[in-house]
């Protein structure tokens, strides 16, 4: 005996208002105490043309409790999120923090995953922009949508990182 057509929606829009219902049409919760949020794009060059590829963080000059960043594409632009998930940036002053890096692989590839990987890494951006204390760049949000830059980071390097203890 074939189904009534009513019967046969049921079954099939059953599962779908299920899902809703379980997993709720908001999403993910937003964290306790985030302040609204600003869309945010920031623009970097380097040597006067776009750098792609470059982790930026903002730090906050007020409360750092929200960790904001994002990393640009090929046009230099970084679209920011907060959390790493939640797009814009709660309003305020920043600190921009700016790091390209590159690693070259030296000797021979590891024979087991006990063997170290013996690898060399280069600054590609000045490392002045790369903490808090001495960036010179900073950013003001402000509530609505903010284009920031284009932040000149100079001639392109390519040094010796300095590694941790030295």
């Amino acid at each position: 005996m074939p189904f009534s057509p009513k019967i046969v929606r049921l079954i099939l829009v059953a599962p779908l208002v299920l899902c809703l219902v379980f997993i709720g049409c908001g999403g993910e919760p937003r964290p306790d105490g985030l302040p609204p949020l600003h869309p945010t794009v920031v623009q970097f060059t380097q040597g006067g043309e776009p750098i792609e590829g470059v982790s930026v963080q903002l730090v906050s000059e007020t409360d750092g409790r929200w960790p904001i960043g994002g990393t640009t594409d090929a046009n230099g632009s970084v679209t920011l999120q907060t959390y790493g998930r939640y797009p814009g940036v709660p309003e305020g002053r920043y600190k921009v923090l700016v790091l390209k890096t590159e690693r070259e692989r030296v000797g021979p590839e590891p024979q087991s995953m006990f063997e170290p990987r013996i690898e060399n890494v280069y600054d590609l951006v000045d490392p002045i922009y790369s903490t808090p204390e001495t960036t010179p760049l900073t950013v003001e949000v402000q509530s609505g949508r903010n284009s920031l830059g284009p932040f000149d980071l100079g001639e392109r390097i390519r040094r010796p990182a300095r590694q941790p203890g030295t």
